[in-house]
């Protein structure tokens, strides 16, 4: 696929995940609004901005820590927004704040690079384009974020995870390669392990790694059984479970999470048996689209649906991430 077919690709993606996150109640963007704009492009009312220095760009992101907290056995969630998203937007509609909160672990939202190729804030994940031939380490500045808030709050270094919506998804999958030596788990919205390119050039992960995957069947923005250069969850899933990553020695379902039409099939797969004690976990939302929801999706008649979520799964995403988070430290 040449260049410029990629970047048409990667603009049309990111105009209709944008048009998502507003109709959600998507927040303020990057320009500021309502006073002087501050380091996270943010209004200067927002007092919880901070940045590090990574090479040489200040680079932003929002951190809450509950009173609930406890160094040294506290965990710390690293939320990575999407594309045309910000630190503050996943903050404000993802509800981790207040899940944070309840279970007390520390969250920080890092904020993205603009793009020059496509003029919108994203990751650079496998394998983005769109910042020519002087793309931004952004595994380098999760990493060095996740140093400087060990020092500062001194999370307990077995439980650090990271999270990710649509793009923000996508960088997630690139973190679990190239982070895992430090990440224990990450778990994944709306996202995949590419776009663009193809799933077998991507290296095996450093380290084990737990996996979840939360995708809408009916998702637009990228749909679950995606054709190339996007891959599919059967794609990621396989990944993570192969034996050049996870290697798991169990799977719980024969049925494939695509069919051969590209339809979705399986509503959980699961991958146990796994290096590290790690596990490998994807879950269909059916009737889901490209968006993190915060209400119970275990209600049968209502959108988005699984039949597997209950109490001890938990059946929000908040509820689901952290249940899964929380069982998955790193070994």
């Amino acid at each position: 696929m040449n260049r410029e077919l990629v970047r048409a690709l990667r603009l049309f993606l990111a105009s209709i995940s944008a048009t998502l996150f507003t109709s959600c109640g998507g927040g303020r963007g990057l320009t500021g609004t309502g006073g002087m704009p501050n380091a996270c492009g943010e209004s200067f009312l927002d007092a919880n901005c901070r940045t590090i220095n990574f090479g040489g760009v200040a680079r932003a992101y929002l951190l809450h820590v509950p009173a609930t907290f406890q160094p040294g056995s506290g965990a710390l969630v690293i939320a990575l927004h999407g594309s045309r998203g910000s630190g503050l937007r996943l903050s404000q509609t993802s509800g981790l704040n207040s899940e944070s909160d309840q279970k007390g672990f520390a969250v920080a939202y890092p904020y993205a690079l603009v793009s020059p190729g496509a003029g919108i804030t994203e990751w650079n994940e496998f394998f983005n384009h769109s910042f020519g031939t002087n793309p931004p380490d952004d595994v380098g500045f999760i990493r060095a974020l996740i140093q400087s808030l060990q020092t500062e709050l001194n999370p307990d270094p077995k439980r650090i995870f990271v999270t990710g919506l649509s793009n923000g998804g996508f960088m997630a999958h690139r973190v679990g390669v190239q982070l895992s030596d430090v990440v224990a788990a990450i778990g994944v919205v709306e996202g995949t392990l590419v776009s663009p390119g193809d799933p077998a050039n991507v290296p095996p992960p450093v380290a084990p790694v737990s996996v979840l995957m939360l995708h809408g069947d009916q998702d637009p923005t990228v749909p679950c059984c995606s054709l190339p250069p996007v891959a599919s969850q059967e794609q990621s899933f396989n990944y993570w479970s192969g034996p050049s990553a996870n290697a798991c020695s169990t799977v719980d379902t024969s049925q494939p999470i695509c069919d051969s039409a590209g339809n979705p099939v399986a509503v959980e797969k699961d991958a146990t048996g796994c290096r590290g004690n790690t596990e490998v976990k994807y879950y269909r939302l059916e009737g889901g689209v490209h968006l993190w929801y915060t209400g119970p999706m275990n209600v049968s008649g209502q959108s988005p649906f699984n039949p597997n979520f209950d109490a001890s799964t938990g059946v929000t995403t908040d509820d689901i991430l952290w249940n899964f988070f929380a069982s998955h430290p790193k070994a």
